[in-house]
């Protein structure tokens, strides 16, 4: 089964000379005409294959009567990750992921794998299959084994460790028939792989996205025709051998030759059929069948992809609540950015109930997920599907629901496809029926999931521990659904200086942010940081790197800034285009006091008003060199300020005078202030201030600051139109509402990793 499917990469054989072994390692087909391995492999060839300017050469083995045959391709890299750095060489060590796409001619016709669309757990049984010349014959290896140890980044390998030119080759789930991972090297006690789901992590590369969806979208389709081959009776066919009854026969280890003395079938089974005899298909393991789950994944590759993984994880988590009965938020981040994943992690579920067990509803689950997506993309991108595939989507969906036992959830499927079938029907029948989209009262989506409260959705909270004493801050990043629920991104304890917290902390906060946004709610950024670090520039952070050249983005220079980064949102700052809010992370470790209830009720109701943070008149401003006097300088001015009053400081907090009278509105329970975190001209406070009073009065309560700060900041970049409209400075806004999260509801962090996992 998996012998035609895996090829060996070496030297081109066109002329071009090398210094370097003809034979570089292992990849395996996973569509037709593409090949995955690991990066390294390709990188064997030198910095012109990485490119993609340079060819490889690509051998692959056909059945035939009485053997196997040789087949040949020239293959072209057209993704690596990582990607060199230096235009002119390859690095010594590869991080992970260390894989790489390879374009390969003449090999359309390839069987392909079927890839893994969940990760893997500990103490899978798995094979090791690749090509390799350590016994000093060239040949296809396998070996048995099982996971070590496993997360999103690394599989780790136990039993049977890779041999030398195994890299590249893949790591098969034997109890349910489907490559989890790619062999990438071993150590002194374990193999180790990259797991074949971090080739999702690849679509947010710039210039990947397409690629990957491509390959993806071939994939499912070519599993899908191969299904429907098998099931056409074809005499031609009649021949082929049974597949294996379990997986306690698996398919006979390949001798160590490329020509073994038993004669293949021309006509092997393919993958689907093969996977519904193991028993990690049985019934009692999953209510979807081999057949269904493979005529889903070919249905949900031909519609358009979805905007993110928050549309993917909040529509999971929206389908699991309803057929539930309850909605409990996963602890567990899963990134999911594909259609076809989200399918994935419904594969399984159970109700809930006390003690453990219940009854299996994946296959509810799966099929409302699937008439909602459908739904979207009727409803959300009516000029790229073609009606003709969407009807037949719909009618496979009807037809999967069709006297379904869940009464709730038939009826649900049902106004999902007659919502889809009037906005088909065109303007005048979505008019007659409402918004296209009868399924919405069944099936809340994103936004009709949150409490309704301003504010609510899911948003990200980045917290900045207390400086240590060797000058690092420790950090974390989270997410909190509803205002409630935390679920941990990363965390790192050891902390980063002050000004590397924008390098240390760009990744997880994308990753944070990919999965908050989700329908018309993009994410806002709440950040806890000490009273010290008040005026870090967090909202003009960037979620791509510097170029070299000075611009945002991986590699190039000014002159290509704006057509690489045009559509990339990454390259704008943060607070441009999303709400971004300074809190204070020791005040929300305790329980809330009774002025900062009061004063957030205050100024949740409205009007804003506003007021001086040093309780001095606004025509004095704050005098260079102000200095404070007494313990609590400004406490008494700052308690006696109404309850929806919100104080105003032109000029930093972070020391001095401002860092002094910033304690004392903690302390007297102020959760909103405004102040200026750039250093600039006295004369320029009274401006600031009529700026800041007109921003709070457009607002006229707490939670509606965020549209008017967002509007200046985007005026405040440009220089032209802050002179015409005497804009000052760069403001910052403390935004801290009580019981956001409540008191007690820190999430867990995982355990650390093991040394040298």
């Amino acid at each position: 089964m998996v012998r035609p499917s895996v090829a060996r990469i070496g030297a081109p054989g066109d002329g071009y000379a090398t210094d370097r072994d003809p034979y570089w390692g292992s990849g395996f087909f996973i569509a037709p005409g593409w090949l995955l391995t690991c990066a390294h492999v390709v990188g064997t060839g030198g910095a012109a294959v990485c490119r993609g300017e340079r060819a490889m050469t690509v051998t692959w083995l056909e059945p035939v009567p009485g053997g196997w045959a040789e087949r040949t391709g020239s293959g072209t890299a057209r993704l690596l990750a990582p990607r060199p750095e230096a235009a002119r060489t390859v690095p010594s060590r590869w991080p992970f992921p260390d894989l790489a796409l390879v374009r390969v001619a003449g090999a359309d016709d390839v069987p392909c794998l079927w890839l893994a669309d969940r990760e893997a757990g500990p103490r899978t049984r798995v094979g090791l299959f690749g090509w390799s010349v350590q016994t000093g014959e060239l040949g296809i290896r396998y070996g048995e084994g099982e996971l070590a140890g496993a997360d999103a980044q690394a599989l780790l390998l136990a039993g049977n460790l890779p041999v030398g030119g195994l890299s590249g080759g893949p790591v098969l789930d034997l109890r349910h028939g489907c490559v989890i991972g790619v062999i990438k090297g071993r150590g002194a006690q374990d193999g180790v792989a990259a797991p074949v789901t971090a080739l999702y992590e690849l679509l947010d590369l710039q210039g990947g996205g397409e690629t990957v969806r491509e390959v993806l979208r071939a994939h499912d389709l070519h599993h899908l025709r191969r299904l429907d081959d098998a099931s056409s009776p074809d005499p031609a066919s009649s021949a082929a051998p049974p597949a294996p009854s379990s997986a306690a026969s698996p398919a006979p280890r390949p001798a160590p030759s490329s020509a073994p003395s038993a004669a293949p079938s021309p006509s092997s089974p393919d993958w689907t059929t093969y996977q519904a005899e193991l028993p990690g298909y049985a019934p009692s393991v999953s209510g979807i069948d081999v057949a269904l789950r493979t005529r889903l994944y070919g249905h949900l590759a031909q519609l358009p992809p979805p905007r993110g993984a928050g549309e993917v994880g909040h529509l999971v988590e929206d389908v699991k609540a309803q057929v539930r009965g309850e909605r409990l938020v996963s602890l567990v981040l899963r990134t999911a950015r594909t259609w076809r994943e989200g399918a994935g992690l419904l594969c399984g579920l159970r109700t809930l109930q006390p003690g453990g067990g219940g009854t299996l509803v994946d296959l509810d689950a799966v099929l409302l997920y699937a008439a909602e997506v459908v739904r979207r993309s009727a409803r959300e991108h009516p000029d790229e599907v073609d009606p003709a595939r969407l009807a037949a989507f719909t009618a496979w969906i009807s037809g999967q629901a069709a006297g379904h036992r869940h009464w709730a959830v038939g009826g649900a499927i049902r106004a999902l496809v007659e919502g889809v079938d009037r906005a088909e029907a065109g303007p005048d029948a979505e008019g007659r029926g409402g918004d296209g989209g009868a399924g919405g009262a069944s099936v809340p989506g994103p936004a009709a999931s949150a409490t309704g409260a301003p504010g609510a959705g899911t948003d990200v909270l980045v917290k900045v521990g207390s400086q240590m004493y060797d000058g690092r801050y420790p950090w974390s990043v989270q997410l909190i659904y509803g205002g409630r629920d935390i679920t941990p991104v990363a965390a790192d304890d050891l902390g980063a200086r002050a000004d590397e917290l924008v390098r240390v902390l760009r990744e997880p906060l994308a990753l944070a942010l990919s999965q908050g946004d989700h329908g018309e709610h993009l994410a806002a950024i709440e950040v806890f940081l000490p009273r010290r670090l008040f005026d870090l520039p967090v909202d003009e952070w960037q979620l791509l790197p510097e170029r070299p050249g000075g611009g945002p983005g991986e590699q190039g220079g000014a002159d290509d800034e704006d057509e690489d980064d045009f559509a990339d949102e990454r390259a704008m700052p943060l607070g441009m285009r999303r709400t971004v809010v300074v809190r204070f992370g020791p005040r929300n470790g305790r329980e809330p006091s009774p002025e900062w209830r009061r004063r957030w009720k205050g100024v949740q109701c409205g009007p804003l008003a506003n007021g001086t943070l040093h309780g001095r008149p606004v025509a004095e401003g704050h005098p260079p060199g102000a200095r404070p006097g007494g313990r609590f300088p400004y406490y008494g001015a700052l308690s006696a300020m109404g309850e929806a009053c919100v104080p105003v400081y032109c000029g930093p907090v972070g020391s001095g005078e401002g860092l002094a009278a910033m304690n004392d509105a903690l302390r007297a329970g102020h959760s909103v202030v405004l102040w200026r975190r750039d250093g600039h001209e006295h004369e320029e406070c009274g401006a600031f201030h009529r700026q800041a009073a007109d921003l709070l009065a457009a607002a006229g309560h707490a939670w509606g600051l965020h549209g008017p700060v967002r509007d200046l900041r985007i005026r405040l970049a440009d220089p032209d139109t802050a002179r015409a409209q005497g804009l000052r400075g760069k403001i910052a806004v403390l935004f801290d509402p009580p019981d956001r999260p409540p008191l007690g509801a820190e999430a867990m962090r995982p355990p650390p990793a093991a040394p040298g996992a």
